[in-house]
Order: C-alpha cells, then sequence, then structure tokens
C-alpha cells in the first residue's frame, strides 16, 4: 500500500483559511498541525464535488502515533470535529479518496479546514475573563466555519462558471462550424445547378 503524502502545515496556534484539494481514485493525503499543550483544535471538510457519491471520501484526524483517531468518518459529504490536545504534538489529518485497490475511479475535490486556539480553562466561575475567552473563542469559531462554508459554495460557483464558460465557447464554434458548412453546401449545390442548366443548354 503506498505512503500517503505528507504535507507540513507550517503553523502554530493559528487560524488556518479554508483549503480546497483534489484527490485522485485510490489517493490519501495528510496535513500537519503543530499544537501545543491544551489547544483546542477544531475543523470540517465538505466534498465539494457534484455528482459524484461520498462513499469512498474518508477523513482521519489523530494525534500521536499508534493511538487511537480522535475523529474518524467514512463516506460523509460533510462534518466538522473539534477537542482539546492534551500534550504537545502533531494532530495529522488525512483525506482520502478509496485506497488502491477499493475506489470508484473518479477524482473529487474536497474542502477542508483544521485550526487551533488556546484553550483558556476558568478557575473562577462563568463570569470570569477565561470564561468569557472561552464564550468568545466559541462565537469565533462559529464565523470561520460560515467563512469556510462559504469559501467552499464560491469554488462551486466558480467550476460551475468555468464549466458554463466552456459550453458557450463550445456551442458557438460548432455554431460557426455549422454556419460554415452550410454555407459550403449552399454554394456547391448552387455551382452544381448552374453546371447543370448550362451543359443542358449547350446540349
Amino acid at each position: 500500500m503506498p505512503r500517503p503524502r505528507r504535507r507540513a502545515l507550517v503553523l502554530l496556534l493559528a487560524t488556518t483559511n479554508a483549503l480546497v484539494i483534489r484527490l485522485e481514485a485510490g489517493a490519501r493525503e495528510c496535513f500537519l498541525l503543530d499544537v501545543s499543550k491544551e489547544a483546542a483544535v477544531s475543523g470540517n471538510f465538505e466534498l465539494i464535488s457534484e455528482g459524484v457519491t461520498p462513499e469512498p471520501l474518508g477523513v482521519v484526524v489523530s494525534g500521536a502515533a499508534g493511538a487511537d483517531p480522535l475523529y474518524e468518518t467514512h463516506g460523509q459529504p460533510d462534518g466538522t470535529f473539534a477537542f482539546d490536545v492534551a500534550d504537545d504534538g502533531v494532530v495529522d489529518l488525512c483525506l482520502s479518496n478509496g485506497d488502491a485497490s477499493n475506489n470508484d475511479g473518479r477524482a473529487r475535490t474536497v474542502g477542508f479546514a483544521i485550526r487551533a486556539s488556546v484553550h483558556h480553562p476558568s478557575t473562577d466561575g462563568e463570569g470570569s475573563m477565561d470564561a468569557l475567552l472561552d464564550v468568545s473563542e466559541e462565537l469565533n469559531e462559529g464565523l470561520l466555519t460560515l467563512t469556510d462554508h462559504q469559501a467552499y459554495m464560491r469554488r462551486r460557483e466558480e467550476h460551475h462558471a468555468a464549466v458554463l464558460e466552456s459550453t458557450r465557447a463550445r456551442v458557438l464554434w460548432w455554431t460557426v462550424a455549422e454556419t460554415a458548412v452550410l454555407i459550403a453546401l449552399s454554394l456547391w449545390q448552387i455551382l452544381t445547378v448552374r453546371a447543370f442548366f448550362e451543359t443542358k443548354r449547350r446540349l
């Protein structure tokens, strides 16, 4: 089984914008996020490709090697995840489009985002500054997730616009070609009929 390619996201407790990746059939791509102890990690993903089923799509988020995945799902068109990190280390987000022996032969475009933020454990009750910071972080995460989904929608719109433009260009060229053929055929018919009558008149 081929090893998945890994792409390190050079981020430390940072916010990332939504990313979009094209997964060929049977491909698996992994992204690494460096996190600190007690960080709050969250993210989301969404299948952007249309006209394909989400069955082969797999998303796995893991921490320490050999440990159980922190988040795992297969065959879902979208999803979100959130968890706290106990120790310093690396969080590994892997996206797969089936595997080498089990796929439908179709590429898929997937949008995803993964973030790490500082977690503020509250020690003074609901009115403490840490509790307020946590609430603001939750609100910020909600806004960022909404921004991610808007980015995915924009990507779909761009794809639709490209397909529409390509279709218009093809229709235009087919129309031009059809017009040229009709003009050539008409000229041929005129010349043929003219030649026929000229020959008949001579006779």
